[in-house]
């Protein structure tokens, strides 16, 4: 709209609070509009699921109204993060994973672990195998890669303290191991 005025009546601006301001698995989102969109938007919405609880539309105002000056520390931690995953999954061999801007997670290729044993001998056969080692093994969760369509991968969320709150070590500091 800033460019050409005239499309203000055609022009839809949608977002959500999940990545600016770490609010993930919320879900709550919002869009600007010609009144006469966001009015359809709203009938539609309220036909097809549920609204927003009052205690999750409180803490998105806040946010909303807060500002983003804290954003330049938190893209520091964040990459602080990855750096620290992504440091600690190229000392893993059958691990792969590259450095990614823009994200709170680390997408990684397992396929090198694929067929390897645990140390009680169980073949890791594919990576819900892998997810499920990682679990028991080295209480890391993780998400299997191909629940999003990309097998032999796992997805590690790192947009967490980098300190454990229950001892104050630092993160990182152990791995599981695999046998081949």
């Amino acid at each position: 709209m800033q460019v050409e005025p005239r499309l203000r009546e055609c022009t839809l601006t949608v977002n959500g609070v999940s990545k600016v301001y770490s609010m993930t698995g919320w879900r709550i989102g919002y869009a600007g509009g010609p009144a006469w969109l966001i009015r359809a938007m709203q009938t539609l919405q309220s036909q097809s699921t549920s609204n927003s609880s009052t205690i999750l539309q409180a803490p998105t105002l806040a946010a909303l109204e807060g500002g983003t000056d804290f954003l330049i520390e938190w893209i520091d931690e964040l990459r602080t993060c990855r750096d620290l995953v992504v440091d600690t999954v190229a000392r893993c061999p059958g691990l792969r994973c590259d450095a990614l801007d823009g994200a709170f997670h680390a997408f990684v290729d397992c396929s090198g672990a694929i067929g390897a044993a645990t140390p009680s001998g169980d073949v890791i056969a594919n990576d819900l195998d892998f997810a499920n080692y990682l679990l028991e093994a080295a209480h890391v969760g993780v998400v299997r890669g191909s629940a999003f369509g990309v097998e032999n991968h796992v997805r590690i969320a790192y947009a967490v303290a980098m300190r454990c709150p229950r001892c104050a070590t630092r993160a990182g500091a152990s791995r599981p191991r695999v046998r081949r």
